[in-house]
């Protein structure tokens, strides 16, 4: 719906059960194949070259194939499967709606962080105030254009985009819902923004008071999962303690149901500068896992 936003932009929908006979010398390399319909990075993989396909492919149907028994087919879908062009630049997430007469308004502005270029985690985001500088006007920007093919009304919107010198490419939109699994309220953290009271009121926040009354720190959030590599049914309990005491100062620490999807922690915190989330970025998580023993009868 949105294609003629993007004319220069590659992309395919295929149905799943063909992706394997696809000719991979067709494919206009570097690009990310994932679920049409999804949620929290689940399927999605990068794919540089030939040499990489048949690995990123056997993962995805794996990922679906997992997903399948954790999530219902309207949050991640495993029917069809989008291979589109990698999009290169600085990555960011938005949350915001339009009001009753169209008008866009942004209520959160997150920037993520990668640790190499195969990440597709969704480990840590941040907000501060060069951040939210550097992408609210082309943010708002996008969410006019999507408005001249989509005439929304009343409608709140989740969207992450990637911008590189002037070009500005859309990763994802979610409708009727802002940053999943309550990880918009970062923002409550960093700037004191209730997204949910503002699209009920149909209220507006004033972004040029909130960037003179912020500080200089770095507010971001840390999504904790149990690692892919570890059988959730091996893992008996979480050293959330020990964790918690990885972060500078914690604004709040969320313990997460794990059984259920991986999700054990998210952690909401405030630091002097990046440095701290470069290093989280690396952090392993398994020495916090505790591992079920093997009784052998």
């Amino acid at each position: 719906m949105t294609k003629s936003l993007y004319p220069d932009f590659y992309f395919q929908d295929i149905d799943l059960s063909i992706i394997s006979d696809l000719d991979k010398n067709q494919i206009l390399y570097p690009v990310v194949i994932k679920p049409n319909i999804g949620y929290s990075s689940v399927g999605v993989h990068k794919v540089k070259n030939e040499q990489d396909w048949e690995t990123a492919v056997n993962q995805l149907k794996a990922d679906l194939l997992h997903s399948d028994e954790l999530y219902d087919s309207e949050v991640v879908g495993s029917q069809t499967v989008l291979i589109e062009e990698w999009i290169q630049g600085e990555e960011y997430a938005i949350d915001g709606y339009y009001n009753q007469d169209g008008e866009p308004v942004i209520l959160n502005v997150f920037k993520r962080l990668f640790k190499d270029d195969y990440d597709t985690s969704d480990r840590i985001y941040y907000t501060s105030k060069l951040a939210i500088n550097e992408i609210y006007h082309d943010a708002l920007k996008f969410m006019k254009n999507i408005q001249t093919v989509l005439p929304f009304r009343n409608y709140p919107i989740h969207f992450e985009i990637r911008k590189k010198g002037d070009r500005v490419i859309p990763i994802e939109i979610n409708p009727l819902r802002f940053a999943g699994a309550g990880t918009t309220d970062l923002g409550y953290h960093a700037y004191g923004m209730n997204m949910y009271e503002h699209y009920f009121s149909g209220t507006k926040p004033n972004w040029n008071r909130i960037l003179e009354e912020m500080d200089d720190h770095i507010y971001s959030f840390f999504f904790a999962e149990v690692p892919l590599e570890i059988n959730l049914e091996d893992v008996s309990c979480i050293d959330h303690d020990g964790l918690r005491h990885e972060f500078e100062h914690v604004l709040e620490y969320r313990q997460l149901p794990f059984q259920n999807d991986r999700s054990m922690a998210i952690i909401f915190y405030r630091s002097e500068d990046l440095n701290k989330n470069l290093q989280l970025l690396h952090l392993d998580l398994i020495p916090y896992l505790t591992i079920k023993h093997l009784v052998f009868i």
